[in-house]
């Protein structure tokens, strides 16, 4: 067995690229070698904060590790991952969402299993101890409602509401119902931004499970709940926990 620690580093240290950045710093598992980010500031004061190394230079921590988290905005993930996987071969973590098109993250993960790489999503929330809760029961669900809502803020508008925070149940749906899916309604409206900021999806599985899903960035209160109804079960899950507290 290969005992040799991987080396590993961040790239972008804003909002999340800072929780990525300490996790990294506690595990003894790993070489964290430090972290990049494009206002050099930002990069030395999260730097400087958990003592570690601040790289001016993204190609040369890039050269230096056998594996990258990518934490920048949604917009330049494709071709920082792009340059990762291919230029340096490092295996890729990149936050939620891959990439803006489908077409950008197929040709990521082709990339990555050319060159027999490792490239994973950030979607944790399957991992919220409310989920795994439920691992020991049998959901066989006939309905499922989600609610993902949120006060504004100025973070995660660079994409629509559907990237920023639908993605995630999404996500737990996928997981939760064991079929295809059927088909698709949706719709949304744009209030404070230039993209959607209100949306709700109906999805229907080729197992007949349906489900309502709704997200919101413009909303008073944040909600995060998920009702499950089935024969003999009906369920009210609230996801308490926060990114961030992880």
């Amino acid at each position: 067995m290969n005992s040799k620690k991987i080396n590993i580093g961040v790239i972008g240290s804003g909002h999340l690229g800072q929780h990525h950045v300490k996790h990294y710093k506690s595990m003894n598992n790993i070489n964290f070698l430090g972290l990049h980010d494009i206002n050099p500031e930002r990069g030395g004061e999260i730097a400087k904060k958990y003592e570690t190394k601040y790289f001016e230079n993204v190609f040369n921590l890039m050269e230096a590790c056998d594996g990258v988290s990518i934490v920048t905005p949604t917009e330049s993930h494709y071709d920082v991952a792009k340059i990762a996987l291919k230029k340096y071969g490092c295996n890729v973590f990149i936050e939620k969402p891959i990439t803006e098109t489908i077409l950008q993250a197929d040709d990521l993960i082709n990339r990555a299993q050319r060159n027999n790489l490792i490239i994973q999503v950030g979607h944790i929330e399957r991992l919220n101890p409310a989920l795994k809760a439920l691992e020991k029961f049998d959901i066989n669900p006939k309905f499922i409602d989600i609610q993902r809502l949120a006060p504004y803020t100025v973070r995660g508008t660079d994409v629509p509401v559907v990237l920023d925070l639908m993605i995630h149940d999404i996500d737990i749906l996928l997981s939760l119902v064991k079929s295809k899916v059927k088909s698709i309604h949706a719709s949304g409206v744009s209030i404070l931004t230039n993209s959607v900021d209100i949306a709700n999806a109906r999805i229907r599985f080729e197992n007949g499970t349906v489900s309502s899903i709704t997200s919101s960035r413009v909303s008073k209160d944040k909600v995060r709940k998920i009702k499950i109804f089935q024969d003999n079960l009906y369920s009210t899950i609230d996801l308490l926990l926060e990114r961030t507290e992880v």
